[in-house]
C-alpha cells in the first residue's frame, strides 16, 4: 500500500479524509503515526495543520480552513482537550505527590498530559492578566508560585540524591538520568564530579559537601565509574542466570539502572573478539558464559 503525503494530495481530498475520521470517531485527536486503510496518514497531516495555525509552519491556512476544520472537531492546542477542572485535578495530584507545583516544563503525566507546559503556560497567563480571579484562586489554593521556579540549593539535591541511593544503593547516576519529577540529577551529579576535581572553572566542594556525597557511596573518577557499573551490570547477569538458567540476550531485558542486558553482552562480545578487553574482565565473562562472537553458544 502506497502512504499518500500532505504533497501528493490536495487540501480538499485530505480533508474529506479527515472528515471521514470524525464521523467515524467523532473527534479529530489522532496519534502522529495514524494510518488510514487507503494509506492516508492522517495524523501527521492534522499535526501539520495544528502547526500552521498556532505558527510552528509556513501557513497556507486560510479562515475558510479553520472554520471547516473546527466543524468537524479541531482542536488547535491539544492543551485545550481537557476541561480546567480537570487540568486542576492533574495539578494536585502532581503537589500531592511532590510537595509543589514546581513542575519541570518537559514534565508528562502517566496519561501523556502536558502539565509542565499547561503550568508554565499558566504563569505567562498571570503575569499577562488574562487568567479570571477564580481561575487564579484556585491555582493559588493548589499552591502554584507565579514567579518562575526558585533555583535547588545544594541539599535540596543532596536530598534527591539520598533518594536514589535509597532505592539503588549507589550513585552511579548515568549522565542523562532525570527523576520521576523531571529534576536532572544524572547532570548534578556530574558537575559535583566536576567541583571535587576543581575542572571547568567551576568552584570547589566543601570538605562538609565531599563527606556528604561519600556517605552515599559517590565515587569521584568517571573511569572508576565505569569499571563500577560494569562490574554491577555483571553481577546482575550473574542473578539473572542463576535464575532462569540462561543468559538474557533479549535487547528487551532490562537492567535494574534501565541498561538492556542484551545489548550490554553484545557490546562486550565485540570487544572481545577484537581484543579490547582487560584479562580481568575477559575471565569473568568467560566465568558466566559470555564468549566472543563465533566462538561458542552462550548458555
Amino acid at each position: 500500500m502506497r502512504k499518500r503525503t500532505y504533497q501528493t494530495q490536495t487540501w480538499e481530498e485530505w480533508y474529506e479524509c479527515a472528515k471521514n475520521y470524525y464521523s467515524k470517531f467523532g473527534d479529530l485527536l489522532i496519534s502522529r503515526d495514524f494510518v488510514t486503510a487507503d494509506g492516508f496518514r492522517l495524523g501527521r497531516w492534522i499535526e501539520r495543520q495544528r502547526g500552521m495555525y498556532n505558527g510552528v509552519l509556513p501557513s497556507s491556512l486560510n479562515k475558510e480552513r479553520c472554520i471547516a476544520l473546527e466543524k468537524i472537531g479541531m482542536i488547535w492546542k491539544l492543551e485545550d482537550r481537557f476541561q480546567w477542572k480537570r487540568w486542576l485535578e492533574m495539578a494536585e495530584e502532581y503537589r500531592q505527590e511532590y510537595g509543589s507545583l514546581d513542575v519541570p516544563s518537559e514534565y508528562v503525566t502517566k496519561d501523556g498530559c502536558r502539565l509542565g507546559f499547561w503550568i508554565k503556560e499558566q504563569r505567562k497567563k498571570y503575569w499577562a492578566g488574562s487568567l479570571t480571579e477564580k481561575q487564579v484562586r484556585e491555582l493559588e489554593h493548589c499552591g502554584i508560585a507565579w514567579q518562575f521556579y526558585k533555583r535547588k540549593g545544594w541539599n535540596d539535591w543532596l536530598q534527591i540524591a539520598r533518594a536514589y541511593y535509597g532505592e539503588h544503593g549507589n550513585l552511579l547516576v548515568p549522565r542523562n538520568y532525570k527523576t520521576a519529577a523531571g529534576e536532572k540529577l544524572g547532570n548534578w551529579i556530574f558537575v559535583q564530579r566536576e567541583r571535587y576535581y576543581r575542572e571547568s572553572g567551576r568552584r570547589p566542594l566543601s570538605p562538609e559537601q565531599i563527606k556528604a556525597l561519600e556517605q552515599l557511596s559517590m565515587v569521584w573518577s568517571l573511569k572508576d565509574v565505569r569499571e563500577e557499573r560494569w562490574d554491577e551490570m555483571l553481577r546482575w547477569i550473574k542473578a539473572y542466570k542463576s535464575k532462569y538458567g540462561r543468559l538474557p540476550l533479549n535487547p528487551a531485558v532490562i537492567a535494574p539502572d534501565g541498561r538492556s542486558m542484551g545489548n550490554w553482552i553484545s557490546v562486550q562480545r565485540t570487544a572481545l573478539g577484537k581484543g579490547r578487553m582487560s584479562e580481568r574482565k575477559t575471565e569473568s565473562l568467560a566465568d558466566v558464559g559470555i564468549l566472543p562472537f563465533g566462538t561458542a553458544k552462550e548458555n
